[in-house]
């Protein structure tokens, strides 16, 4: 079982990917607007289906272009009313930074035969996304166990 921060303003909100022999099977908690969370995302993948998996890096320009908006307007509402608006702007800046660095994401995209499925982590949680593509390759390798006819009614 792999567990990562799906956001960098909500640390504390982990989604789950779990690794079987015969699934992928994964829960991660929806946000709206990187904050709010409002849902979960169930989805269970055989690992037979799966054809390839990839990790790439991602930028997302939107909360980028806030932070950056942010960080300009707390430097000059610091300047412009130093006793006045420095708290505020020092707020600004670090909303603004953390806004920013929220938009560098990782994702791992699994394809099926029915399509994509991605997987969308902060960049500082990357090498989450390269266990859990190992452990697909690792898994898909390994042959399935063979059960005999009479084994089940044996052990019953």
């Amino acid at each position: 079982m792999f567990n990562f921060s799906i956001s960098w303003l909500i640390c504390w909100m982990k989604g789950r990917v779990e690794v079987d022999n015969q699934s992928v099977r994964s829960r991660i908690p929806r946000l709206l607007l990187w904050v709010f969370p409002y849902g979960l995302i169930s989805k269970d993948i055989a690992l037979s289906d799966i054809k390839s998996t990839s990790i790439k890096g991602k930028n997302q320009f939107f909360p980028l272009l806030l932070g950056l908006i942010l960080i300009v307007l707390g430097v000059l509402g610091a300047l412009s009313a130093m006793n006045k608006g420095l708290a505020i702007g020092i707020l600004a800046i670090i909303i603004g930074l953390i806004l920013g660095i929220a938009g560098f994401k990782a994702r791992l995209t699994i394809e099926t035969a029915t399509g994509r499925f991605n997987i969308d982590v902060p960049a500082s949680q990357k090498e989450v996304l390269f266990k859990i593509e190992r452990e697909i390759q690792n898994r898909q390798k390994q042959p399935e166990p063979k059960i005999k006819e009479n084994q089940v009614l044996e052990e019953l």
